[in-house]
């Protein structure tokens, strides 16, 4: 499976103190079945435990995901933040996500090359 973090991304992970490896434990777990959330189209949410400091304290992400195939990080926010996404925001989320659901594995590599996303191994 690959998954990706975008630029943008990739800077906020960096200063809520969340690094590649807890990008890739919250994506394990969804491929053994734990998804914290599904939001239809393929996107989900799933807890990111900042270290070994809970997820409780950590942050969520939404995430463009397919099981076994590929997971593309979209948004991260704190749980002290917010504690859910806007109707609003949601229903962009799921634009982009059809989007992304229309492309070829080569095309997304492609876009990653071409964007600057991360592709981090899991």
């Amino acid at each position: 499976m690959k998954a990706y973090l975008p630029k943008s991304l990739r800077r906020e992970a960096k200063s809520a103190g969340i690094s590649d490896d807890d990008c890739k434990e919250a994506m394990r777990r969804a491929e053994r079945g734990l998804v914290d959330a599904e939001l239809g189209g393929h996107l989900i949410k799933q807890r990111i435990p900042r270290g070994n400091r809970g997820a409780a304290k950590g942050s969520r992400a939404v995430v463009f995901y397919r099981r076994g195939e590929i997971a593309v990080f979209l948004h991260m926010f704190a749980k002290s933040d917010k504690a859910n996404l806007t109707k609003s925001e949601l229903i962009e989320y799921l634009k982009l996500a059809k989007l992304l659901d229309a492309l070829t594995a080569a095309q997304l590599a492609d876009l990653s090359s071409v964007k600057g996303w991360k592709e981090i191994a899991i």
